[in-house]
């Protein structure tokens, strides 16, 4: 079938949308009230960044030291425990209290369901308005609106966005007893099948391995529904699955296990440039396979648009002094060199994007043409 008229269709929205990388109250995980990782001592403070929004005026301030001490504030997680968004808010949790003023307890709580959905849902219309509860959720969730998925009852250019953990890059593997060497293996008519676990659309461990069978005709064969990242790594444990996309952060740090007992191996990464990235040493480029320019232009923006790794945002009724309080709050914990350490110790690179830079990126996705959204849909359904 020829594909070139879809791609070309397809290229406007992928550049902003592909990487966004992508109720009732179940029993909440919580992590309980947190403290520093180093008994007694403080996270080293940071300057206030100016990325972070203007600090707030003498009133406010005041104001919002007032409204947050003795106060609790809760990070919903969209996903089970022990997954990359789980593990890295957790992280978040313990510094970020030291930064918000009042100094309130942060915990986190899971709220897994629908690719991060019932979490998003919750804050936007059941959750206290008042600015304590956080939503972190997929990165996709402005495309699952975009494509008018089921169960999306929020406006993602509404939400308060705070700022995103990282900037980062999607990576494939396959298990190494798979019979899949390279992502060449599962090219071309002889192609082999790699079963590919995934949580569910607006989710890389989704939305990468089904744009790579559309725009380089890749035989992966998707399996999702899982409702983490550690279901899918169980998944392949136990050989459900023999392959799985995700960002190398998550690689680097959930998965890492996997990497260390020679169950897994990197079979190609998003970009045009190698990696010099010890994992990544002559794994190629997906963008040097492209067989058109429309379809490198598609695989450039899920490598190059990247900006919203680990979201963190509230609703859009939170006071705006609370929310500028909590984006500076933020900006500081990721600033905390005490906290990058601790981050860096995990497999994660701290590369944050701050909530301005989000708010533009979901604010000129959610303005697709409709022409284009029905064409995308036919990709990603």
């Amino acid at each position: 079938m020829n594909r070139r008229p879809l791609l070309t269709a397809l290229v406007p929205v992928v550049v902003l949308g592909l990487a966004l990388a992508a109720c009732s109250r179940p029993t909440a995980t919580s992590s309980g009230p947190t403290q520093p990782s180093s008994a007694g001592a403080a996270p080293t403070a940071a300057p206030a960044a100016s990325a972070a929004g203007p600090a707030a005026s003498a009133p406010d301030a005041q104001g919002v030291e007032g409204f947050y001490r003795g106060k609790t504030v809760r990070i919903l997680v969209g996903y089970g425990p022990g997954g990359p968004y789980d593990t890295f808010s957790r992280i978040v949790a313990r510094y970020l209290t030291q930064y918000i003023p009042g100094r309130p307890t942060v915990v986190v709580e899971n709220r897994p369901g629908a690719a991060s959905l019932l979490a998003a849902n919750l804050v936007y219309n059941s959750e206290p308005k008042d600015g304590t509860a956080i939503v972190n959720a997929s990165s996709g969730l402005a495309m699952l609106q975009l494509l008018g998925k089921e169960g999306v009852s929020f406006d993602a250019a509404r939400f308060q966005w705070l700022g995103g953990g990282n900037k980062t890059i999607s990576t494939c593997a396959a298990r190494t007893d798979s019979g899949v060497n390279s992502i060449q293996d599962v090219m071309g008519p002889n192609a082999k099948q790699l079963v590919v676990a995934a949580i569910g659309p607006g989710t890389g461990t989704y939305d990468t391995p089904v744009t790579l069978n559309a725009v380089l005709g890749t035989n992966l064969k998707i399996v999702s529904g899982y409702d983490s990242t550690a279901k899918v790594i169980l998944a392949i444990e136990a050989q459900e699955a023999t392959g799985m996309c995700a960002n190398l952060d998550t690689m680097t740090s959930t998965v890492r296990p996997l990497f260390e007992a020679d169950t897994l191996k990197m079979i190609v990464m998003m970009g045009h440039e190698p990696s010099d990235h010890p994992w990544l040493r002559g794994v190629p480029p997906a963008e040097t396979l492209a067989p058109t320019d429309e379809a490198r232009q598609i695989l450039s923006a899920l490598h190059s648009a990247a900006l919203a790794n680990l979201p963190y945002a509230v609703a859009p009724e939170v006071p705006p002094e609370r929310a500028a309080a909590l984006r500076q709050a933020l900006a500081q914990t990721f600033a905390d060199p005490q906290f990058r350490a601790e981050a860096e110790k995990a497999g994660f690179e701290v590369n944050p994007s701050t909530g301005e830079e989000l708010t533009q990126v979901y604010a000129t996705l959610l303005a697709t043409p409709p022409s284009t959204v029905a064409k995308l849909k036919d990709v990603l359904k």
